[in-house]
């Protein structure tokens, strides 16, 4: 069998272990028969159930960032005193991210939902997000105001976004996307607006 579709296999049947019981319980014996694979096969591919989890999530995060950098100017490029065109530039970018999640809602609700000392998932999100977003702020920021200022205002609306994101993720994705959208906007561009001001105060 094809070495994707035998880990694809394997992937599969931990996620749907994950649905059913806390990933401190789940054996590599019942990984194996519901993938219907062998302890060999799956020791071929993985050194135990850590590893099998640290590549799932090394694969999502891989996607994640990917999504974050594909406009990394994007900030850049507007004039945040036109809240309305800031609103408008920003929506396809974040909704391609939260239609990203939702994709992967499966993915998300199991990573979520562990009780596992080795993954605490909104905080790496968070983390990974906070690292992004201070990477994507235009540089007359960082050579305009201190830099505890802008760690005080990155820290705030990237907390405030994955707070949003997570009571998404705690509500089973119930909400449409396009209104989770619609809050996190709300919250970056009332925030970005205030720094532009202290730029502009300057």
């Amino acid at each position: 069998m094809n070495r994707n579709l035998v880990k694809k296999s394997i992937f599969d049947a931990f996620l749907e272990l994950l649905a059913l019981q806390k990933y401190e319980d789940i054996t590599v014996n019942e990984i194996v028969e519901n993938a219907y694979v062998s302890r060999v096969t799956f020791y071929n591919y993985f050194k135990n159930k850590d590893a099998l989890l640290n590549e799932l999530l090394d694969q999502f995060l891989e996607s994640f960032n990917e999504l974050q950098k594909s406009d990394p100017r994007l900030l850049g490029k507007m004039n945040i005193d036109q809240k309305k065109d800031t609103y408008q530039g920003l929506y396809p970018y974040t909704y391609k991210i939260l239609d990203f999640f939702y994709c992967n809602k499966k993915l998300v609700w199991a990573f979520y939902n562990m009780n596992h000392e080795k993954l605490d998932f909104m905080r790496i999100l968070q983390k990974n997000y906070h690292d992004h977003f201070i990477q994507a702020l235009p540089r007359r920021f960082y050579e305009n105001l201190e830099e505890s200022r802008l760690e005080y205002y990155s820290l705030f609306m990237t907390n405030g976004v994955i707070s949003i994101i997570e009571k998404w993720f705690a509500s089973n994705f119930e909400e449409d996307i396009a209104e989770v959208v619609d809050k996190i906007l709300v919250l970056l561009i009332t925030n970005l607006s205030a720094l532009y001001s202290e730029l502009d105060g300057r």
